[in-house]
């Protein structure tokens, strides 16, 4: 299969995705903007639905669920104030393409099911990493790995849905980093073990 190509066709998709929406994207559109014919993404994707499906993929590997583990330290605290900074970026950058992905799926089975195994995928991903550290003594050995992935993404990447979408937060003059800092801090001290001297 020509990588190339396919990468092309699958970059194409996701710009056109966050432009005009899943439904109202064709794949003549998409293989235009790749500069290939349909046929050609029809060779390689077999179904429009296919290559959403292999768009959610790529997207969750190469974005943060996907590369987060590679910048962690293994102290609790450093990773939980990075993993919060990172899934928050990861959020802002990729609003657009989430905005009117989120829209697509009240009325596009397909998009629903990618979607609800793209975030279901990063749930496990994050309940690993929340595993681990219960097994390592660093966390709360009572919390269920599945849930505090599920509050840890509703903090740092759900939050973010209201000052997005309204351009303003809950409480306009709190600055985001010191809100971010703080919703850090509150989930580290309610998920650690042992809090640590000086945290």
């Amino acid at each position: 299969m020509d990588t190339d190509t396919r990468e092309r066709i699958l970059k194409a998709a996701g710009r056109l995705f966050a432009e005009q929406g899943y439904a109202r994207t064709t794949t003549r559109a998409i293989a235009a903007a790749a500069g290939v014919n349909e046929v050609t993404l029809f060779r390689h994707f077999s179904s429009k639905q296919n290559l959403l499906r292999a768009f959610v993929e790529q997207f969750n590997a190469a974005g943060f669920p996907g590369t987060f583990e590679q910048n962690l330290t293994g102290a609790y605290p450093d990773d939980i104030r990075y993993m919060a900074r990172a899934a928050m970026q990861s959020t802002i950058e990729n609003f657009q393409l989430l905005r009117i992905m989120l829209c697509d799926a009240l009325d596009v089975p397909e998009i629903r099911q990618a979607a609800l195994e793209g975030a279901r995928q990063n749930t496990a991903l994050f309940a690993d990493y929340f595993r681990r550290q219960i097994e390592a003594g660093a966390v709360r050995d009572d919390l269920l790995p599945e849930a505090l992935a599920q509050t840890f993404d509703a903090l740092f990447s759900s939050s973010l849905i209201v000052p997005l979408v309204f351009q303003t937060g809950l409480s306009p003059n709190m600055p985001a980093e010191t809100l971010r800092d703080q919703m850090a801090d509150i989930f580290i001290q309610g998920t650690l073990k042992h809090s640590p001297e000086g945290n």
